[in-house]
């Protein structure tokens, strides 16, 4: 790879940082429903991925992953108290960028269309975001924080409200990253 592509792949990674940055600390990347928030910040993470690779994909995640932790820091509500813990919100998020690029790549040596490439790569990154989150969370006790002096019924309602969070990320990384990767596939082509 020359250096004017390696200098573009640079660029559009730090484009999607950037972006990564303005959704944390925006109601863009995070929609507070309740006790929990949707979320739609691994949309640029795994498009990044998509585009660049899983290298830039774990790079990407990286970075989603600290400027989740400094979010949980900066508000230190019960819901993002567990994710100061990197276990939590670094390293699943790492594996979402490398499991978006992978499989994407993968997929893109068969005769699948991209589309569809493309989304089965958006369920598998954003089914691993959901899956490593929650396990994290149980293993290192984050509901409990969550969940503090919270009656079983509630808790019922909460784990629903998780469920149908983790379908509505799903259902939006499989309409927007397909739909986002083949608009600017011609633009990027030749750039990187």
């Amino acid at each position: 790879m020359n250096k004017k592509k390696k200098l573009n792949r640079l660029v559009i990674c730090a484009f999607f940082v950037a972006l990564t940055v303005v959704m944390t600390f925006t109601p863009l990347g995070y929609i507070p429903v309740g006790a929990i928030s949707i979320t739609t910040i691994h949309i640029a993470t795994i498009l990044g991925a998509c585009i660049l690779g899983a290298k830039y994909g774990m790079v990407l995640g990286g970075a989603w992953g600290v400027l989740c932790i400094i979010k949980a820091f900066q508000e230190p509500i019960p819901g993002n108290i567990p994710f100061q813990n990197p276990m939590i919100s670094l390293v699943p998020r790492i594996i979402v960028g490398l499991v978006a690029g992978l499989v994407f790549y993968a997929l893109s040596k068969t005769k699948l269309k991209k589309p569809l490439s493309l989304a089965i790569a958006s369920v598998a990154a954003t089914l691993t975001n959901t899956v490593l989150v929650l396990t994290a969370l149980t293993i290192f006790n984050g509901f409990e924080t969550i969940t503090a002096g919270v009656t079983t019924a509630l808790e019922t309602i909460f784990s629903v409200l998780i469920s149908v969070n983790g379908v509505i990320e799903i259902i939006a990384a499989v309409v927007l990253v397909p739909t986002l990767y083949m608009s600017t596939e011609k633009l990027l082509k030749d750039k990187i």
